[in-house]
């Protein structure tokens, strides 16, 4: 859904009963609204929403979290630094359901079992929180965001509290989020990039419903506290989309693109090595490819407030130091005094691929292929080095 036309049809609780407090009648119902992913990135992993549909009073009202602005200043650098603001909207549930039609996403209810006191409590708190002093919150993809804002909504407002019944699947966070992007395999490779050892510990069942999927799944069994009771109705299917069709498979994926990159590399490099002199051009680029990437990593690591970004061991085998020598190399004079980093490089990398499979953080296989790119460079050169101490020896 384009996020900017939904800033333009949003209608804040100021419009419904001018945002004050208002008594729901007896007809009045609260539901769990469950949105299946879309095709954007952002929509990747579906959406959670609030519906309060009280007929007699002719209010139905969608409580959505979901809301950013790809126009606001620095939206891309503030996203990435863990600094992006969301904010709850609420507009008519048949503007929210005919976006979704429009957008072919599958649209399910789950009407919630509240007494009319919890009912009370939840549009008060919704109306309270949707005043424009208070709908902005600080986004956090796994542990703050609509899904889970749904979640403590609900639960916060029912008296006794909620039990979940049915057992955690047992992933971690990267398993989970895999479920919905491992197929789109350049999104797959990014994420994997990014996203650090926090996202490969076990999730807990509530922090699984950071997923929208999955808190329409414990909802659904979930127990009231106080008398047992089912907390949701059966889940109810507002509108189903039609079938994806299977588009063609893109075939340079990131294991196909490096792979090549990796065999041009060896290639050249085999070439260079048997003549005894290693052209220095092949150097720069592929040590300020390392050297960049592990810059955008530590960038990440040490400013970005997203939890899941840090410890990040793909800093093992991409060194930010190697753009140090890059930049040192440009003059030629002072080459010979940094020959010995390919050696220091080579033994380095050699760790990486030793302690890899012990690491507490689970890397994407193509990350070994563009670690053995720049390793066989190093390695080359080092072998280049050490040849006349071999013959001194002899």
């Amino acid at each position: 859904m384009n996020q900017i036309k939904r800033l333009l049809v949003v209608v804040f609780v100021a419009l419904a009963f001018n945002g004050l407090a208002f008594q729901l009648s007896d007809q009045a119902k609260v539901s769990i609204i469950t949105c299946s992913p879309g095709n954007e990135m952002y929509s990747v992993y579906g959406h959670s929403a609030i519906r309060v549909n009280d007929p007699r009073l002719n209010y139905d009202v969608a409580f959505n979290y979901g809301i950013f602005d790809f126009s606001s200043p620095n939206f891309l650098y503030r996203f990435c630094a863990g600094q992006t603001d969301y904010l709850l909207g609420a507009y008519r549930f048949d503007t929210f359901l005919n976006e979704y039609r429009q957008d072919k996403r599958s649209v399910f209810e789950q009407e919630l079992n509240l007494t009319a006191q919890e009912k009370q409590a939840v549009v008060d708190f919704l109306l309270w929180n949707a005043q424009p002093e208070n709908r902005v919150y600080r986004y956090n993809f796994f542990f703050d965001n609509c899904a889970t804002r749904v979640r403590d909504v609900i639960a916060g407002n029912v008296a006794g509290g909620i039990i979940y019944t049915d057992s955690a699947s047992h992933k971690t966070l990267r398993t989970l989020i895999k479920d919905y992007h491992g197929k789109l395999r350049w999104v797959d490779f990014g994420i994997d990039f990014l996203v650090a050892a926090e996202s490969d510990r076990e999730a807990t069942l509530e922090e699984e419903m950071f997923l929208p999927d999955y808190v329409m799944q414990h909802f659904a069994t979930a127990k009231r506290n106080d008398n047992g009771q089912n907390i949701a109705q059966p889940v109810q299917v507002l509108y189903q989309a039609p079938e994806p069709t299977q588009g063609p498979t893109w075939l340079w994926g990131p294991m196909v693109v490096f792979s090549l990159l990796l065999i041009v590399v060896a290639y050249f490099t085999w070439k260079q090595f048997k003549n005894g002199e290693m052209k220095p051009a092949l150097d720069f680029i592929l040590y300020g490819i390392n050297g960049l990437g592990g810059l955008l990593l530590t960038w990440f690591t040490i400013y970005s407030e997203h939890p899941a970004m840090s410890p990040n061991y793909n800093l093992m085998w991409l060194v930010p130091v190697s753009l140090l020598y890059v930049i040192v190399s440009l003059r030629k004079k002072w080459r010979p005094a940094l020959r010995h980093y390919h050696l220091i490089f080579a033994a380095w990398m050699i760790v990486f691929f030793v302690s890899a499979p012990f690491l507490p953080q689970k890397l994407h296989p193509v990350f070994f292929i563009m670690a053995a790119t720049f390793f066989i460079r190093a390695l080359a050169h080092s072998l280049l080095i050490l040849r006349p101490l071999r013959k001194t020896r002899k």
